[in-house]
C-alpha cells in the first residue's frame, strides 16, 4: 500500500515540492486512492458497458476526432493518435493516459478546486522509476515506438500485428511515463507530463509497481484547508486563468472571486 501523509499547513507543500524537486506531482479534488485512468475506471468498464459498448475507447476517440475540428482550429494529423489522446485528456474526456505535472502548486490546484466537502489528495511520483520498473530506462520521447503502440492499441485487433509494424518484441504491459509534445497551451501552462496505460490487471498499476515511498507518496488534503489553499495559490498566480489560458478559464477566475470579501493589508510576516 502506498505510504500516505496528511498535509498540516500551506508550507508544507512547498517542502514537499522543493524536496522532491524532479517528481511529478498529480491532485485529485477527493480521496480516490488510485491511479487508474479514467477510461479504466467502472463507471466506464461496468458488465453493461462492456456488453453493449465493447468499443467504447475506440468509439470515444474517433466521435472526438470527428466533431473536434468545428471547434478546435489546430488539431494534429488523423493517425497520429498519442496528439489526439493529449488534447482529449486535458478536455476531460476518457482516455488510457493520467496527466501530471512537473510544478506541485498546479497539482495542489486541482486537488483544493473542487469538492469542498471532501478531502483532496496529491500523488509525487519519480518518473524514471516507473519506468524502470516497466522495462524502458529515461523518459521516451512521444515518438517512441512504446507510446505509439499504446496509442493505437485500441484501433487494431491483432495486437501481433503492431508489435511488428513498431518493431516491439512483445505487447507492452506495464504504464510508461513520457513528456508530451505541446500541442496545447493548458499543457505548457500547467507544465503536463503523462503516464500511458496499458489495459489494467492486478500487477501493472503504479501503484503496484512502485512500493517505496521515496519513489511514490500520496498525500491527503483535509477539507477544511481547501478554501484557504485556493486564496493562497491565487496570490501565487495558480489560478484557472493561468492554468487554462482561455475565455473559459477567464470566466471562471472571475466568478471564484466573488466569493472573497473585503481585504485589509496584513502586517509584514515574521522572516
Amino acid at each position: 500500500m502506498t505510504k500516505t501523509y496528511e498535509i498540516k499547513k500551506f508550507n508544507d507543500i512547498i517542502e514537499i515540492g522543493t524536496t522532491f524537486g524532479k517528481n511529478w506531482f498529480r491532485g485529485h479534488s477527493k480521496e480516490f486512492n488510485n491511479l487508474t485512468p479514467k477510461i479504466f475506471r467502472p463507471e466506464y468498464q461496468s458488465d453493461i458497458n462492456k456488453l453493449f459498448k465493447p468499443e467504447l475507447e475506440f468509439n470515444t476517440i474517433e466521435n472526438f476526432k470527428r466533431y473536434a475540428p468545428a471547434i478546435i482550429q489546430k488539431l494534429p494529423p488523423s493517425k497520429d493518435y498519442l496528439s489526439w489522446l493529449f488534447i482529449m485528456q486535458h478536455h476531460d474526456f476518457p482516455t488510457r493516459l493520467l496527466d501530471w505535472s512537473e510544478n506541485i502548486l498546479v497539482a495542489l490546484f486541482f486537488a483544493i478546486i473542487d469538492s469542498p466537502n471532501e478531502n483532496g489528495e496529491i500523488w509525487s511520483m519519480l518518473p524514471w522509476k516507473l519506468n524502470k520498473y516497466s522495462g524502458f530506462w529515461g523518459l521516451p520521447l512521444p515518438e517512441h515506438s512504446l507510446l505509439r503502440f499504446l496509442s493505437n492499441e485500441p484501433f487494431h485487433n491483432s495486437p501481433e500485428k503492431l508489435i511488428k509494424e513498431y518493431e516491439l518484441n512483445e505487447v507492452p504491459q506495464k504504464p510508461i511515463a513520457f513528456l508530451p509534445n505541446v500541442v496545447l497551451p493548458r499543457i505548457s501552462s500547467q507544465m503536463s507530463a503523462f503516464t500511458i496505460h496499458p489495459k489494467p490487471s492486478e500487477s501493472n498499476t503504479i501503484q503496484k509497481l512502485i512500493q517505496d515511498e521515496n519513489y511514490l507518496v500520496r498525500y491527503v488534503i483535509p477539507k477544511n484547508f481547501k478554501l484557504e489553499f485556493e486564496k493562497k495559490l491565487s496570490y501565487l498566480g495558480i489560478s484557472y486563468r493561468t492554468l487554462f489560458p482561455d475565455l473559459e478559464g477567464l470566466a471562471k477566475d472571475f466568478k471564484r472571486e466573488e466569493k472573497y470579501f473585503g481585504w485589509g493589508q496584513p502586517p509584514h510576516p515574521k522572516i
